[in-house]
């Protein structure tokens, strides 16, 4: 399985070529994933970093939270980039200001403090607090 949990009390759990490098992180199942963050963690996916401090990758591709208790949680080559973020699924999203959150779509990104993108395509919130996105029919 070639797994490494290289970090002082760190841990793998299943999967391949997947290692635990931070202190007290852990990766379960997956491939080539890494929890690189102190207290990190990736659950599964393929290819995922989990680098910021209490950090999460839960699932999908090229993702990466490397903000402080940032997480992704799915879909493809998103980035939870600022503390206290999420990216919630789709492809090509960042949540890259303190507190924000992108909720699936695409080429999306929450740049500004407490703000929001709900799915669409190409949306930036960049007012603190904002919500952009499409709404659901």
């Amino acid at each position: 399985q070639d797994n490494e949990a290289s970090g002082i009390s760190s841990s793998v759990s299943g999967g391949s070529s997947n290692e635990a490098s931070g202190e007290i992180s852990a990766v379960t199942g997956g491939k080539d994933n890494e929890a690189s963050g102190v207290y990190s963690a990736v659950n599964g996916g393929t290819s995922n970093e989990a680098s910021g401090v209490g950090s999460a990758v839960n699932g999908g591709t090229e993702n990466e939270a490397s903000g402080d208790s940032s997480a992704v949680n799915g879909g493809y080559d998103n980035e939870a980039s600022a503390g206290d973020t999420a990216v919630n699924g789709g492809a090509y999203n960042e949540a890259s200001a303190y507190a924000s959150v992108v909720n699936g779509g695409g080429y999306n990104e929450a740049s500004a403090y407490g703000s929001t993108v709900i799915g669409g395509e190409g949306t930036i919130a960049y007012q603190n607090y904002s919500v952009e996105g499409k709404t659901p029919e």
